[in-house]
């Protein structure tokens, strides 16, 4: 038990810093898409200008037993895909009829650090100078209204 567990926290680092993965498709008539996938099902898709998200994934298989799974983006628009055969099919929203995508290039996000956020009030307050009580202009200070923090 106690060794599962050691395993299990020693793995834990690696799974943090999983990054994510894309596919670059060109899906006639709508021309080049990414579709991006995340933690947790989440699938976003971009053309041009447009962005659409979905959440989950269906996992099934074809009367002939071969396994696919389906996910719908908020504007209708279903994704098909066949890992067999790593083929992508578009279901554009009220069509029935599948539109067979290209796979152009897939690639793997860069896991990236967030700078540090840091309160700008209370980093400001370390650079400026102090200046004596009879110099301060009273028509240029701001007090903090309530539940302000500072």
């Amino acid at each position: 038990m106690k060794s599962s567990l050691f395993l299990f926290l020693l793995t834990l680092p690696a799974l943090a810093a999983r990054a994510d993965d894309a596919v670059k498709l060109n899906c006639p008539p709508r021309g080049a898409i990414t579709v991006s996938f995340f933690n947790y099902y989440l699938i976003t898709m971009k053309w041009g200008d447009h962005f659409q998200v979905a959440s989950g994934k269906l996992q099934s298989h074809t009367k002939a037993g071969v396994p696919f799974w389906t996910t719908t983006f908020g504007n209708g628009d279903d994704l098909a895909y066949f890992p067999n055969t790593h083929q992508y099919y578009l279901f554009y929203a009220g069509s029935s009829d599948p539109v067979q995508c290209t796979e152009q290039e897939s690639y793997v996000y860069p896991v990236i650090t967030p700078p540090r956020y840091e309160n700008n009030i209370v980093s400001s307050k370390k650079n400026t100078p102090w200046i004596p009580d009879g110099d301060i202009d009273n028509s240029q200070v701001i007090l903090p209204g309530p539940g302000a923090q500072g």
